[in-house]
């Protein structure tokens, strides 16, 4: 899911300078030499004490000249001090600190080589090298013992470079090889490419474009008395980079060291002014990160709210190198964690773990960051449902700081509330990782929004820092538009867009991005569109060149701008309105972070302002809904304490027609809320199709407890077998990621093949409650809330708007090509207010033809059943998983009153509902007896038929059949089971919709608080029938016994 993140990394620009003089350029190299001999790579075991890697020797073909002899060392120099990029950081939990004890369940009772793991093994070895930390004796470690069934060869060390983190095993460069600081700390590989860095990799050439590419890069090649370090574009061109002289880089290495010792001792403002002058060579902190730091170096847990591009990244980087443990970053989105992973500057060592991993890179990450080589680490929330990741800080792991980035998404009242987030407790955070200091870190939030972060991570409101959410140098404009597509168009060639170099247009909907990104390249505009919809490597991509002036505008959703490090972007226009003031000001925050003049234009229209508020209805639910899902989810309550539960995305959102987002939301309120009733797993593929190789099933049955559940447990369809993964996983008492290690292990043997599919939420169920209906009922009020919540927010970005276009007095510098006073303050008072100021009721709720349209298409889709929200959303536009816009949109009903209130459609809905319900009596006589109906009924035989018919037949046994007491018995009979027939045939569904105005009513209302009707409200024909002879069979069987035996 996207997100309209504020982070700017740091205060390095990912903008190339702008040098009028580029540096001389060097001749190409003289043709190579023949190789005198062949190099091969070996990868050694790594030992106990120290992880060995050496370089591989380029290919003879690729070397440069060679320098004369005299400057080539005979011996082996002494060793120096490490680069800045390799410092590394021996993070070790401090002694006075208990190791918790691990709570894993043994697997010693299973055969050996049962169960294995992905991740290698960890070593726990600290390398003796130059460190910041303070001097601790080191101590002798043992070498632990690895199993023959070990997933992976512990052995062996990979030599490949990971790109996720800072690898602590790197080779030193040669000293005349130093990166300068702007590089960034990631991992230089070099192999065959003379020295240069390329930004692309795989890309399709002939022969043309590389001979092309080759006179281009020869062409710049110019001989230089200096050592210099290539950087290849993606269009082959050269920058040449100035080394360092090894006296300069030992000189910054000995004043960041100094400085740090220095703050360590006293963190005062000259020493930290040192330390970031040695760190970042600037003079000054910005407004509010001196203030931040102290506080976090006091280990004073701290709400930090800066503007977009203030520099907030900064205010956990410094701490992270004055404190001793670790730095635990918590971001929403991997993309966000990879830039901000990219903009650490070379002095910390960083990583990050992802679901986008593979097992080796995350193997490699967890064992750097037990070994104290990891100084920030970057997660997102759902890391904390791993217990493989919390167990990494049980141990020997120190955390000092975890930041909370985008912490408003902690408040469900923000504007983008996420519900991992609210696993973001201080309570749970101290309980896992044992740590005392959090920096939460946000751009926008509202005070409602600040109070609801400070509660959850219990942080005192006098440690809120709190500056400016706007700065001085946007300027701020509205404008009414017809047609937005002509008039941005204009706008962007008219001044001062048309002098704005790089420009960032949002729009709300993918389909907008294409259009417009096509009509702008179709007036010689260059641009691009960016969104959620596209792949990650085009994004990527995209991002870079907009980065490197290349492509002057970007389209692009919400999603864009997450990360994004670009200075000089020059104006920012909304082609759509946004969702919330949070929105609008993150957004303009991506203009003019150099501190020059950023013009931020928004277009209205009130087209979209009505799709938009449509929209703020899509995740709604029902109270009856609500209810249906808890009772799927403690369905098997009695059997499923400490057993792994499972619910199948995908087809639970269909059945409730609910949101998997939704359902998560409701997942984590169960886990989190007053009550826990639940523990929340991992997510899971459940379901597994499995097919049997080298040995048969039944023999390796027999050797194999986890194959011998699996042929129990499972169902063969068209010779496979189909089993579900927490079910056999519970049969043996494991746990369901042990199980598939284990069927991992089986594969890389040859014995098995296996496919699994159908992600599900996975859980165990710690307390059943004990009342569905008041508990669904507290649901459906929070869920109403923030739904409400929404709305209100776009009313209030809509009013501000609309006040600055229509209602602006023209005062205080505001006149009718810019508004920036008016909406500045606009801006402040919502921020700061606490108090909700009056929104505009823009929405109309009535109208003469709504409820004769609903009733016609109840009328042509009389075959499906729904629910007032469901025609409601049908008839704002809206798509819901049971009722999806690739079905409904076709229908000539779909968005026809968008302007009308939500609810005022629902009530109409739901009265023409009942109407249509109470119409189904006369096509119960027209098909009462049919022949279909009769034959294809499934349902349970009428019980009330059964026991008239077995007593009138019973008194025609003992009286006689022809007397007037069986006449009598008979005739009743008849009128009970005539009345049993006399149910509509549609009972169930009249139920469901009966419950479901029960649900709606004010709780004031005397049957509010009934119970739902659990059964059908009587007995279909073939029921009654099925009844009737039950009981003349009862009866005859009866008096046969009583013959029998007598």
């Amino acid at each position: 899911m996207d997100s309209d993140s504020d982070s700017d990394g740091s205060h390095i620009s990912a903008t190339p300078p702008r040098d009028p003089f580029p540096p001389p350029r060097r001749p190409p190299p003289p043709p190579p030499k023949p190789p005198t001999s062949s190099y091969k790579s070996k990868i050694k075991p790594s030992s106990h004490s120290e992880t060995i890697s050496k370089l591989k020797k380029p290919s003879p073909k690729h070397t440069k000249p060679e320098p004369p002899p005299k400057s080539i060392p005979q011996t082996e120099p002494p060793p120096l001090p490490s680069p800045i990029g390799t410092l590394p950081f021996q993070i070790r939990r401090p002694p006075n600190q208990p190791h918790p004890v691990s709570t894993v369940r043994s697997l010693e009772t299973l055969p050996a080589g049962f169960f294995s793991t992905h991740r290698a093994s960890f070593s726990k070895i600290q390398k003796p090298s130059l460190s910041f930390e303070p001097e601790i004796t080191p101590q002798k470690t043992t070498e632990r013992k690895i199993s023959i069934s070990d997933f992976s060869d512990s052995s062996k060390t990979s030599n490949k470079k990971l790109p996720n983190l800072i690898r602590a095993d790197a080779p030193l460069p040669p000293v005349n090889l130093q990166k300068r600081s702007v590089e960034g700390n990631f991992v230089k590989l070099n192999i065959n490419g003379y020295k240069r860095k390329f930004t692309t990799k795989g890309k399709k050439t002939n022969s043309y474009s590389s001979k092309s590419k080759y006179f281009k890069r020869s062409k710049r090649r110019v001989k230089s008395e200096v050592n210099t370090e290539s950087i290849c574009d993606e269009e082959g061109l050269v920058a040449e980079i100035k080394q360092q002289p090894k006296s300069e880089k030992n000189i910054k290495f000995e004043s960041i060291k100094a400085a740090i010792s220095a703050v360590r001792k006293e963190a005062s403002d000259e020493n930290l002014v040192r330390l970031l002058k040695a760190m970042y060579g600037y003079d000054s902190f910005r407004d509010g990160q001196v203030e931040a730091i102290k506080m976090v170096l006091a280990g004073k847990s701290t709400i930090l709210v800066l503007p977009t591009g203030a520099g907030k990244s900064l205010c956990y980087q410094i701490p992270a190198v004055v404190l001793p443990g670790i730095t635990l970053v918590v971001s929403p989105l991997v993309a966000l964690m990879i830039d901000q992973l990219k903009q650490l500057p070379p002095v910390i060592r960083g990583g990050l773990l992802s679901s986008s991993q593979g097992p080796e890179e995350a193997a490699e990450t967890q064992r750097l960051i037990q070994e104290g080589s990891i100084k920030v680490l970057f997660v997102s929330p759902e890391r904390f449902l791993n217990a493989d990741f919390l167990s990494i800080f049980s141990a020997t792991t120190f955390v000092s700081l975890v930041v909370v980035d985008e912490a408003h998404c902690v408040s469900e009242w923000s504007h983008n509330f996420r519900p991992s987030y609210m696993r973001l407790r201080a309570s749970l955070l101290r309980a896992e990782l044992n740590v005392e200091c959090i920096l939460a870190m946000t751009a926008t939030a509202t005070t409602t929004t600040l109070h609801s972060v400070m509660s959850a991570l219990e942080i005192p409101s006098t440690n809120l820092i709190q500056k400016a959410q706007l700065r001085d140098n946007l300027r701020l404009s509205v404008s009414l538009s017809g047609n937005r597509m002509k008039d941005m168009l204009k706008l962007m060639k008219s001044s001062p867009f048309s002098e704005a170099q790089s420009i960032i247009v949002y729009c709300k909907f993918q389909s907008e991005t294409d259009l417009i990104s096509r009509h702008l390249c179709d007036n010689n505009i260059s641009a691009k569109s960016y969104h959620s919809g596209m792949m990650a490597r085009d994004r990527s991509r995209i991002q870079e060149l907009f980065c490197a002036n290349k492509i002057r505008v970007v389209v692009a959703t919400v999603a864009f701008g997450m990360g994004l490090d670009k200075r000089d972007v020059g104006a920012v226009i909304h082609y759509s309105l946004p969702e919330s003031l949070e929105e609008y000001v993150q957004e303009i925050g991506r203009g003019g972070r150099d501190g020059r003049l950023s013009y931020c234009h928004l277009f209205l229209d009130d087209v979209t302002y009505y799709k938009l508020r449509s929209l703020m209805h899509s995740d709604g639910v029902d109270e009856y809904a609500v209810n249906k899902f808890l009772c799927q989810v403690f369905a098997d309550d009695t059997n499923s304490h400490g057993k792994v539960c499972s619910l199948i995305k995908e087809s639970a959102s269909r059945k409730f027609d609910m949101k998997e987002e939704v359902m998560l939301t409701l997942l984590t309120h169960l886990e989190l809320g007053e009550t826990q009733y639940l523990h929340l797993l991992p997510q899971l593929n459940v379901t597994c199709t499995l097919n049997f190789h080298k040995t048969s099933p039944t023999l390796l049955a027999d050797k194999d407890t986890a194959v011998a559940a699996i042929l129990k447990k499972s169902e063969i369809k068209q010779g496979q077998y189909a089993l579900d993964i927490p079910t056999v996983a519970n049969s043996i008492g494991v746990a369901p990621s042990d199980l598939l290690n284990h069927l991992q292990n089986l594969k890389v043997k040859g014995e098995i093949t296996y496919e699994l599919k159908d992600p599900a939420y996975c859980y165990k169920i710690v307390e059943v409650p004990s009342d569905f209906c008041s508990l669904s009922a507290l649901l459906t009020r929070w869920l109403l809330d923030i739904e409400n919540c929404k709305v209100w927010k776009l009313d209030t970005v809509y009013s501000a708007v609309v006040f600055a276009v229509d209602a602006c007095e023209k005062a205080h510098g505001c006149n009718v090509s810019q508004q920036t006073s008016c909406l500045q303050q606009r801006v402040l008072d919502y921020f700061k207010g606490d108090n909700n100021p009056d929104v505009l009721d823009k929405m109309t709720h009535n109208s003469p033809f709504l409820r004769a349209d609903i009733k016609v298409f109840l009328q042509s889709n009389s075959h499906i059943k729904f629910t007032p929200r469901a025609v409601a959303r049908i008839m704002h536009g809206i798509g819901s998983p049971a009722y999806p816009s690739s079905t409904w949109s076709k229908s000539h009903f779909w968005g026809r009153y968008t302007q009308i209130d939500f609810k005022a459609v629902m009530n109409a809905a739901k009265a023409e509902l009942m109407s249509f319900v109470g119409k189904d009596a006369p096509l119960y006589k027209e098909r009462r007896w049919d022949l279909k109906q009769l034959v294809g009924s499934g349902g349970m035989p009428s019980s009330h038929s059964a026991t008239v018919a077995a007593l009138a037949t019973a008194i025609g046994f003992q009286e006689g059949f022809g007397g007037a007491l069986f006449a009598i018995a008979l005739t009743l009979a008849c009128v009970v089971m005539y009345d049993a027939t006399g149910v509509r045939l549609q009972a169930g569904r009249q139920a469901e919709v009966l419950n479901q105005i029960v649900y709606e009513l004010p709780a004031e209302h005397p049957l509010a608080e009934s119970r739902p009707l659990r059964e059908v409200l009587g007995h279909t024909p073939p029921q009654v029938i099925a009844g009737g002879f039950l009981g003349i069979v009862t009866a005859v069987s009866g008096k046969l016994i009583v013959l029998a035996t007598s």
